[in-house]
């Protein structure tokens, strides 16, 4: 009796543990299907998105491509410009140094024939102390002044009186091109109406004159000519 309970009893604590692995055992396949379709899924997923992610570096990486491609095309033209313009750069250098003697040799037969004819002349030299020592001139000094829109001439006259007695100079300072025609023309000693000042240079007396001169056409002179007079009531009588 007491084996038949055991058994009987020892049956019916096995059935159910049985049973409860059964259940236990039976849902892993399904367990296993549900894992395998999400692990595919998630691997289609991430195959998706690194494809994308391919066809971005391709396209930005074609994009670059092109972009050095003309970078390079445009650098290729510049250089054949640059090369160009310093192949005619150099060309003319020559055809310049080829020149500049006769072009010398032409000026200085210009300025050999204006002085022939225009006796008297000197170059106009600026910044520079040019002695003229003519009657009661001594030296004049010629600045350029301005912009280069708007050139002006500004000239330092120093006059000295030697004489016994007191003089009324009257200078004018003329301006000519480099063919020895007149440009224009300034005057110390008498005013716009060519009516003599009250400057009067006292006997052994030093003074300088300062004046400025527009040119026309802003052209620039190549030489000058001072000429020296006196009012007339101060010239000797013949």
């Amino acid at each position: 009796m007491n084996d038949i309970s055991a058994s009987a009893m020892t049956g019916e604590k096995d059935e159910p543990a049985a049973t409860e692995t059964k259940m236990t055992a039976e849902p892993r396949p399904e367990r296993r299907r549900k894992v395998r379709r999400k692990s595919n899924g998630v691997h289609r997923h991430s195959c998706r998105h690194y494809t994308r992610t391919i066809y971005i570096l391709a396209a930005s990486l074609a994009v670059l491509f092109l972009s050095l491609l003309i970078v390079l095309i445009r650098l290729s033209m510049y250089a054949k410009e640059v090369h160009d313009l310093t192949v005619l750069q150099h060309k003319q250098e020559q055809e310049l140094e080829t020149l500049r003697p006769k072009v010398a040799s032409l000026e200085a037969e210009i300025a050999e024939l204006v002085k022939g004819r225009l006796p008297g002349l000197k170059p106009l030299e600026f910044d520079k102390v040019i002695p003229i020592d003519k009657q009661y001139v001594r030296n004049i000094i010629f600045t350029l002044i301005g912009t280069e829109e708007d050139r002006s001439y500004e000239y330092k006259l120093t006059l000295k009186n030697n004489n016994l007695t007191a003089v009324h100079p009257i200078v004018r300072v003329i301006f000519f091109d480099h063919l020895g025609i007149q440009m224009g023309h300034s005057t110390i000693g008498v005013d716009e109406d060519n009516v003599p000042t009250l400057d009067v240079l006292e006997r052994g007396e030093v003074r300088s004159y300062t004046k400025v001169v527009s040119l026309p056409d802003g052209r620039q002179p190549r030489y000058f000519k001072i000429e020296v007079d006196l009012p007339e009531y101060q010239k000797p009588k013949e």
